[in-house]
């Protein structure tokens, strides 16, 4: 195995382990600990720290394999993530700053649809969140409370896409192996 083919080995990886804790971690932190709970925040900071890690290498394996649209929708999706973090506090969860993920959220959801290493119902599925968390950010504006259903759909449909993300990655650089 040479040099690029192993560092391509590992992008792949990296995104899986990435996505999969982040995905375990998430969910642990909603069904295990109560809204805002220290173990919920610290479990949701890590959640958003794997779903930064894993975007920013699904951005670089998916430039790699000439998909540039999608390495941007990646791109912005770290940014999404990031903003989630930043809106996690010691105490707290900072809903104004949280709903602002919307932003960069809805078009790199968009820009999944450009992917072809996707299946077009995957490509599709995509937009589901953008329900979700438009909910979410209606809810904030209007002074609803930011926890809830749409929140919770939200979250577990995008982890569970960028799951779907990876093992799909990981099926095209198997292929491209051969």
């Amino acid at each position: 195995m040479t040099k690029a083919e192993f560092e391509t080995r590992s992008l792949v990886v990296i995104i899986a382990a990435c996505y999969g804790a982040s995905l375990v971690f998430g969910w642990t932190g909603t069904f295990l600990w109560s809204f805002a709970a220290f173990e919920q925040l610290l479990s949701y900071q890590i959640t958003s720290a794997l779903a930064i890690a894993g975007s920013v290498m699904a951005a670089r394996y998916t430039g790699l394999r000439g998909q540039h649209v999608a390495a941007s929708a990646y791109i912005l999706l770290g940014i999404t993530h990031g903003i989630s973090l930043a809106a996690l506090g010691r105490s707290s969860i900072n809903a104004e700053r949280g709903m602002t993920m919307v932003m960069p959220m809805m078009p790199a959801l968009v820009f999944m649809l450009w992917c072809d290493l996707y299946p077009k119902w995957l490509r599709i599925a995509g937009l589901v969140p953008i329900v979700f968390f438009t909910l979410i950010y209606i809810r904030v504006h209007q002074g609803i409370p930011y926890n809830g259903g749409p929140l919770s759909g939200g979250w577990a449909t995008l982890q569970v896409l960028q799951v779907l993300w990876a093992f799909y990655l990981f099926k095209d650089w198997q292929r491209t192996r051969t």
